[in-house]
């Protein structure tokens, strides 16, 4: 049984898409996504994005949910001197593609061997060496979550503003998923779990350590991780079988050993 914890439609998808292939898969998001608490906030962003030399955002639902505040103002383009930043190729595409006149624009995202990994910290390696560095940068992110990003730049001298965009709620499981997970356990299925944040992994953890059943197969389950933060938050979370992957249908299986080992994605350093 395969635990999909990403919320929103992309852990949906993901479901269907194991489901298709013949996989036991189970949507159990580690968050609900809202909107903002005060959509006026980012409405301001949008309004004053020409003086941002550089915006970052840290998951395809704050470029969503940026979009939609954009087209909210009309006549509402991506300056052309604005440098775009996106914290992994999943939310790169989804800028670009999304964005109205975002396509045009330069861009930053994870390069070479950090590509693979996304987050912060492959992040920084492509924005610490940007020409000219910036001087006002915007964090389109979550109401909470890291501010290694925003440091960095701080530490440099950069004038760094964040918004919230979207808010994450923790996610109670319903009585029919558990029911559907305790099923497959009582038939021997074993338990993998696929985490693509850290702050998922305390949460999933702790879920399922609350179930007599689940926290045994727990203990000989195995995490999926989509970046190395995220294995190393599953280690100390206890997790004993910790491996790399995509999110995707063709990557979990190559990690759990039965499809062909795919090509990583990649970025681009500096800036296109």
């Amino acid at each position: 049984m395969i635990l999909i914890t990403r919320p929103g439609e992309p852990g949906r998808q993901l479901v269907g898409q194991l489901a298709a292939q013949g996989r036991s898969a189970l949507w159990w998001p580690a968050f609900d996504l809202l909107g903002p608490g005060d959509p006026q906030a980012l409405q301001a962003c949008v309004r004053s994005l020409a003086e941002f030399d550089l915006v970052v955002f840290v998951s395809p639902m704050a470029v969503q949910t940026f979009a939609r505040a954009m087209e909210a103002e009309a006549g509402a383009r991506w300056p052309v001197a604005t440098v775009l930043a996106a914290v992994g190729a999943a939310t790169l595409q989804a800028a670009r593609t999304g964005l109205p006149g975002a396509a045009a624009a330069p861009f930053v995202s994870p390069a070479g061997d950090a590509a693979g990994d996304g987050g912060s910290e492959a992040l920084w390696g492509a924005l610490d060496g940007l020409q000219p560095g910036p001087r006002h940068a915007l964090i389109v992110r979550a109401q909470s979550g890291r501010a290694w990003l925003a440091q960095r730049l701080l530490a440099k001298g950069v004038a760094v503003q964040e918004v919230e965009a979207y808010r994450r709620l923790e996610h109670a499981a319903q009585p029919e998923d558990w029911a559907a997970l305790r099923s497959a356990l009582l038939r021997g299925e074993d338990m993998v779990a696929l985490l693509s944040s850290s702050e998922a992994v305390g949460v999933i953890t702790r879920q399922l350590q609350g179930d007599t059943l689940a926290a045994a197969a727990l203990a000989r389950g195995i995490g999926l991780a989509v970046h190395a933060r995220i294995a190393e938050a599953l280690h100390a979370a206890g997790w004993r079988d910790v491996r790399r992957c995509e999110p995707s249908a063709v990557s979990i299986e190559a990690a759990l050993g039965t499809g062909p080992a795919p090509a990583l994605q990649t970025g681009t350093a500096g800036i296109s």
